[in-house]
């Protein structure tokens, strides 16, 4: 009896209802065929529902999402270290590289400071802050101001020291900077020397990562609604506290959600030429996920393994999304610390003018360089911008419980920006797969890929039809080749019909002036990305009859 007396039955309850719920998840998934992103937002909407039936009481179910957490923010390191040297070597020219770089460093920071100038153009004129009284808490600013660094130190952070280190602490700048130079070295030396050895051990070992990230990925539908009644517990329980600053809340509620989807929204259509619904169509589970976990760091596989989807270029998806949990950022590094600062000026009644606020926002720019993709972020990065232009830190004390609310929308904008920036590069540099992306229009996911093999159109004839030569990233090297045997083609070279079978469990269909290869592997509805962790978009071309 005295082992039951410790058992709360009320996480009993909790666990047992987590069960159920996850139950429901594979119901919907293996029955009903349910969509993955639908899946992913329900998820969530159900672990809601979770925590207000509990009445908030689910820190039981912590563990399981903690376990979540850890999974893929273990495989976060090697997948950016093994994918950039792979995607640099495959692309193998440096000039292309720097194109890469360039603008996705480019494009990162001008999302952010969008939302700077967003941000400062709403609350300015708003007054947010004014009237409310603020308390000024010297000991917790001591902790806050503790986060920070000078600039010095957060310049040298950028480098690598130890490259162990850099991977066990999940440091993505120096990671990054190491597997650039690695990559360039790789391919310097490939112009005198044969190194296809090197090559393919990369190939091969991110090939065997994203396998495993394919795993953890497919948890993500389970994992957000143990994540959905933690941060609403989290949130509720924050309520009497934030009613005084309900308004800075709702407005960064809002700022951050038109950010995310109409600022992005607008960009992709038209940089990126890619039709807004579609892409966010695609990416809502990593917005989903955003928004559960408070970490882009997290979210980052999931958001690559997106991307392709949508026919973003494996090196461009594997470049830029690594990069933007780092730079950028126009949740926590653009929206929240400009919002605090002018909730904060007005609160003190503080004569900013015109100059001052042009000086809080190049700050507020070059504070998001370095960012780490992790939860808290936002108020570590208010805390630099405070320091940086002279405001008293203890002043952002008591808006600690609204940042902790607000990093769930802003996780979601800084994921956002990261994989639209990563669309428009991967459009600007000739990255962007068509097949891929008009077959995500029409709702076809499940199709491995669209590989153009006949650019005049009509019938492709040939003994021998190579297809998609290297499956890249998923570190396969291999060509799918239609023998006349197998296509039932004989010596006159008959045209290869729509539809016919290659090889048992694989089909190539023709449409239009594009082949497309699809395998009979339809129980796995979750999206299956090409060039970012499925089929290389690069293929061999056979020539029209």
């Amino acid at each position: 009896m005295g082992a039951l007396s410790n058992i709360d039955p009320t996480a009993v309850a909790v666990w047992a209802s987590a069960v159920v719920l996850f139950a429901l998840i594979a119901v919907l998934r293996a029955v009903f065929k349910l969509n993955f992103s639908l899946l992913t937002v329900l998820a969530l909407g159900l672990g809601i529902a979770l925590s207000l039936v509990f009445d908030g009481q689910v820190d039981s179910l912590n563990l399981l999402g903690n376990i979540y957490i850890n999974l893929i923010t273990a495989l976060v390191a090697p997948l950016i270290f093994v994918s950039i040297i792979s995607s640099i070597t495959y692309v193998g020219s440096l000039k292309k590289l720097r194109s890469i770089g360039l603008r996705s460093v480019g494009w990162l920071l001008l999302t952010n400071l969008i939302a700077i100038v967003m941000t400062l153009g709403v609350a300015i004129p708003l007054h947010i802050g004014s009237g409310v009284k603020l308390v000024d808490d010297e000991s917790t600013a001591g902790f806050l101001t503790s986060q920070t660094a000078p600039l010095d130190q957060v310049i040298l952070n950028f480098f690598p020291k130890n490259i162990v280190g850099d991977l066990s602490g999940n440091r993505v700048v120096p990671i990054i900077i190491t597997a650039t130079v690695l990559a360039i070295a790789i391919v310097s030396v490939g112009r005198q020397k044969d190194v296809s050895v090197v090559k393919r051990f990369f190939e091969q070992t991110k090939g065997v990562i994203y396998k495993a990230v394919g795993y953890v990925v497919e948890l993500t539908p389970y994992a957000v609604v143990v994540l959905g009644a933690t941060s609403t517990a989290a949130t509720t329980s924050k309520a009497d506290a934030l009613l005084a600053l309900l308004s800075i809340l709702v407005l960064g509620f809002v700022l951050n959600i038109i950010q995310a989807f109409v600022v992005n929204g607008l960009l992709l259509k038209f940089v990126a030429h890619v039709p807004p619904l579609t892409f966010f169509k695609a990416v809502l589970p990593a917005q989903t996920t955003a928004f559960a976990t408070q970490s882009s760091v997290a979210t980052l596989p999931l958001s690559i393994r997106q991307l392709g989807t949508v026919g973003v270029g494996a090196d461009v998806a594997n470049f830029t999304t690594p990069i933007g949990t780092t730079i950028g950022m126009p949740g926590c590094a653009g929206v929240w610390p400009m919002l605090s600062a002018v909730f904060t000026i007005n609160a003190l009644g503080l004569g900013y003018s015109p100059v001052s606020y042009v000086a809080l926002a190049v700050i507020g720019l070059l504070s998001s360089i370095g960012t780490a993709g992790v939860p808290g972020t936002a108020i570590v990065t208010a805390t630099t911008v405070f320091t940086a232009v002279g405001l008293p830190v203890q002043l952002l004390v008591p808006l600690v419980p609204v940042s902790n609310i607000v990093g769930m929308p802003s996780t979601m904008a800084n994921v956002s920006a990261a994989v639209t920036c990563a669309a428009i590069v991967s459009r600007q540099t000739g990255e962007f797969d068509e097949g891929v992306l008009d077959s995500a229009r029409a709702g076809r996911h499940r199709h491995r890929a669209g590989v153009v093999v006949s650019p005049a159109g009509g019938a492709v004839a040939a003994p021998v039809v190579p297809v998609a030569a290297p499956l890249g990233a998923v570190g396969v090297a291999a060509s799918v080749v239609a023998s006349p045997v197998a296509a039932g083609v004989g010596a006159a070279h008959k045209p290869v019909q729509p539809g016919f079978a290659v090889t048992p469990g694989l089909s190539l269909t023709l449409h239009q002036s594009t082949l497309r290869v699809q395998t009979d592997d339809d129980a796995d509805d979750a999206p299956v990305p090409v060039g970012a962790c499925g089929i290389s978009a690069h293929a061999a071309t056979a020539k029209a009859a």
